[in-house]
């Protein structure tokens, strides 16, 4: 039987994943939802990977080192890369992480692999910073939630980064109507990589979105724990 063609007018944003510590489960989530949506188009908000070894931040010194954490998490994105086989990838801050380290050494950029290479990504798995598609910006975020900077730039926004915030919330004005939509995250926060976050009282929420009707159906969905 021929495998029904999905929607790429129907967005569905991926929430971060942080690989490879990755709650089980949410890769479900994800292909559930793109099918009760019809979602031909898939777009991830970014920090695919978590990069604990190598942040600037103080590491655990009984977690992975810097060569078993990226194998970890190649293997751990391996069914991300199988269920998904078309997809736009949104970089995050941590995905940056290994370009801003190599300026911080003072390495050129030629001497470093492209993103999608570092995690073994298939070809067509395209990599930047944000997109549009149907007057909707996608971005990872990293100055303000998706509403405020929707706000600002007078566009509809879908972020990420922010993992305790999901919502969808609307501006409306004499002229025009604009959405931003935050989601959460798709990490795990009883691994060691995010004990930093154990004593804030706002807890990581695991939700993803999706866009229908051409931009102006935004939808998030939160993960049944």
């Amino acid at each position: 039987m021929k495998k029904k063609q999905l929607d790429k007018n129907n967005v569905i944003f991926v929430p971060d994943l942080h690989a490879p510590f990755i709650k089980e489960g949410v890769l479900e989530f994800v292909k559930e939802n793109q099918i009760q949506y019809n979602c031909g188009t898939v777009i991830f908000a970014g920090d695919i990977v978590d990069g604990h070894a190598w942040s600037y931040h103080e590491k655990d010194v009984d977690g992975l080192s810097v060569g078993d954490e990226l194998k970890a998490a190649r293997e751990q994105l391996k069914p991300w890369f199988k269920a998904f086989p078309n997809a736009t990838v949104l970089l995050g801050n941590h995905d940056l992480l290994i370009a801003r380290k190599a300026k911080t050494i003072g390495l050129s950029k030629h001497f470093i692999k492209e993103f999608g290479d570092v995690v073994n990504a298939p070809k067509t798995w395209k990599f930047d910073l944000e997109c549009t598609k149907d007057n909707v910006l996608y971005k990872h975020g990293n100055v303000g939630d998706a509403f405020k900077v929707a706000k600002d730039s007078r566009i509809s926004t879908c972020q990420g980064h922010f993992h305790s915030k999901t919502f969808v919330q609307w501006s409306v004005s004499e002229k025009d109507s604009i959405f931003g939509m935050q989601i959460g995250w798709g990490g795990d926060r009883h691994k060691y990589a995010f004990d930093y976050g154990k004593s804030f009282s706002s807890k990581p929420i695991i939700s993803l979105g999706v866009v229908l009707d051409r931009g102006r159906t935004p939808i998030v969905k939160l993960m049944n724990l």
